[in-house]
């Protein structure tokens, strides 16, 4: 009963906005589920009230922009017009001081996201490639190097000088197993750039109520940036903000069952994909710093789109087409049920 309350709901035109409003949230982590958006915004609030704000801003606005436009609708309906909005969104309320002027800025950015995703989706089609977050990476270094131009933002009191990071704190000391549980959780709460065990869990749970199985692999994911990210003689403080482990945690997903049907090589490809994200993190991190940029979800995008790139030599392998795309489980029923697929 209460699913065909919801499907009557999402047919209404209100209905179907929130839908596809909560389906954008959800598919940051890659995930077509409108309860795992709401998870998603439940964590970014557990936060930080005033990002959850402006998240819900972005979203609701790239979503009205691509309908106003008149954008394939069942692709709106998906959330691929509303997720980079959503980081977008986050992005600028985290790196800026909040402020009306802000508010003005975010919507401005958050229209230019549908105009990047249509033309980053043409141009990415041929080529079998997703979009990811892509757009989101583009918008946002854009509107973040721009503010250094704008007085509204450098010169009032309000707006004292947008407050970029230049790179994580380095704090020294001995990593202690609060360091080991936070960073874990934080894997998951610093993709939506954000602190907390909570929000991180709220996060988790978000993926799993879609995919258990692209639960597990994002919180191996977590736990293969962690790993690596000691291993490589990252200090305690940026192990425990989850710095190493988000961008491992969004190319695990990816490649381990979603845009690769899931299989014992693919899990191989995803793990050492995930390893490589941390190498990955730390050259943007070098390559930004000067510039007072801040990394996003460059290294997860730079990093599965190299691995999909590879599909056609992966003869092991078996990829998913972007819009054939699922869960892995949704993914390895449609093999079964048509061999030839995928």
């Amino acid at each position: 009963m209460a699913t065909c309350f919801l499907t009557g709901v999402s047919k209404s035109p209100v209905g179907g906005f929130v839908d596809a409003v909560l389906r954008g949230v959800g598919q940051v982590f890659l995930q077509n589920n409108p309860l795992s958006g709401l998870l998603f915004l439940v964590g970014v609030f557990l936060s930080n009230c005033v990002v959850g704000l402006y998240a819900l801003l972005g979203v609701a606005v790239s979503t009205a922009t691509a309908l106003a436009a008149g954008v394939d609708r069942s692709t709106v309906q998906r959330g691929f017009y509303g997720f980079n909005g959503t980081l977008t969104a986050v992005g600028l309320a985290t790196y800026v001081k909040h402020g009306y002027a802000l508010v003005g800025y975010v919507v401005l950015a958050s229209m230019a996201v549908p105009v990047l995703t249509a033309a980053t989706r043409d141009f990415l089609s041929s080529e079998h490639l997703p979009t990811l977050t892509a757009v989101f990476v583009l918008t946002a270094w854009t509107f973040l190097a721009g503010l250094r131009q704008f007085s509204h933002f450098t010169g009032s009191p309000a707006f004292a000088r947008p407050h970029l990071p230049v790179g994580t704190p380095h704090t020294s000391g001995a990593l202690t197993p609060s360091d080991l549980l936070f960073g874990f959780f934080n894997g998951f709460s610093q993709v939506l750039l954000q602190t907390g065990l909570w929000t991180g869990a709220a996060f988790l749970v978000g993926i799993l109520v879609n995919s258990r199985l692209s639960a597990v692999v994002a919180a191996i994911g977590s736990l293969i940036g962690l790993g690596i990210g000691w291993a490589f003689g990252m200090p305690a403080g940026t192990l425990h903000e989850g710095i190493p482990g988000y961008n491992a945690v969004l190319t695990a997903i990816a490649l381990g069952g979603l845009y690769y049907l899931l299989s014992l090589w693919s899990a191989v490809l995803a793990a050492l994909a995930a390893v490589a994200s941390v190498v990955v993190y730390a050259m943007f991190a070098t390559v930004l710093a000067p510039i007072g940029l801040p990394v996003l979800t460059a290294p997860f995008v730079a990093t599965t789109w190299a691995c999909i790139f590879a599909a056609a030599s992966f003869t092991r392998l078996r990829a998913v087409h972007p819009a054939d795309a699922g869960t892995p489980e949704a993914n390895l029923r449609s093999t079964r049920s048509s061999p030839g697929k995928a």
